[in-house]
């Protein structure tokens, strides 16, 4: 794969860490009728609305329209990946119709106090975040903090990397950035906009390694063709957060708090992990679990 396949394919990584300023115009607002609650809404009209940002293995646009396992059809678009599989199965657990609604990761918070949409699934939740919208208590999944390296790279803690002739690649002004300054201070931090930028580095040589996520270096390595993903200790965990609108009544903040721990403690959060990947081709034994306790 050339550097520019390797640039459209691979999407932006780190786009949720910006927080919302704004809403932008995906979906007209739903404004909820005087004393109406998002639970009531959802009863009301059968319909559950997730907000779904294009970033794979959370959601995706299959453009072939395949009936693989995994796929969900709304709008007439199919759609698939770990946040549309959550939804689907809550929706059908409620008996309602599950729309999905396109949008991105900056209009996440502005999306769920504008009505655009019931519940945005994924977004990591942050102080910050924290308080303009709520986040239920259980994580739908984990992923640790993890290096695309080179196929030779021998690298167990975070010290070995700690040195000026280590290169490492990671997202600017990202957590993960203020992560690496601190635990390898003296290493060669290149700092780039997006995981795109990243991968193409790593791709090139320029870099010995890039800091993504598990998940988004099993995928990077998967398409590209070399490398290995390694999780130096202390291990770093990054909870799946999913997020709902600010209100008083609680129902759906509890109804998905139970739905997402039911989900992860049985497995079935894995399996939506699972089923993407084996969209993609890509065996799942050969990556990272994102159920903390298979890792």
């Amino acid at each position: 794969m050339n550097r520019r396949e390797l640039l459209t394919a691979m999407p932006l990584a780190f786009a949720a860490a910006s927080l919302p300023l704004i809403a932008t115009a995906e979906s007209a607002p739903q404004p909820l009728n005087p004393g109406d609650s998002t639970w009531d809404r959802i009863q009301k009209s059968k319909t559950l609305r997730i907000g779904a940002p294009v970033m794979e293995p959370w959601y995706f646009k299959d453009s072939s329209g395949s009936d693989l396992p995994g796929a969900v059809v709304s709008n007439g678009v199919t759609w698939r990946g770990v946040g549309i599989s959550f939804a689907k199965a809550v929706a059908d657990a409620m008996n309602v119709q599950l729309e999905i609604v396109e949008t991105t990761w900056a209009n996440a918070v502005a999306g769920l106090q504008t009505g655009q949409f019931d519940t945005f699934v994924l977004l990591d939740a942050t102080p910050a975040r924290a308080l303009s919208v709520n986040f239920i208590p259980t994580p739908l999944l984990w992923y640790p903090l993890a290096l695309l390296a080179k196929d030779d790279a021998k690298i167990e803690n975070w010290q070995q990397i700690n040195d000026p002739s280590f290169t490492i690649g990671v997202g600017l002004g990202t957590t993960w950035d203020e992560f690496i300054t601190k635990e390898a201070p003296k290493a060669n931090i290149s700092r780039f906009q997006s995981s795109a930028e990243i991968f193409a580095a790593f791709q090139a040589g320029r870099i010995n390694a890039g800091l993504i996520s598990a998940v988004a270096a099993d995928l990077a390595r998967a398409r590209i063709g070399s490398g290995k993903t390694l999780v130096p200790a202390p291990k770093v965990y990054i909870p799946g957060g999913i997020a709902v609108r600010q209100e008083s009544d609680s129902r759906w903040l509890n109804y998905l708090n139970t739905c997402a721990g039911y989900f992860y403690y049985t497995g079935k959060s894995q399996q939506f992990y699972e089923t993407f990947l084996k969209f993609r081709g890509i065996d799942p034994k050969s990556v990272i679990p994102v159920q903390r306790e298979s890792a």
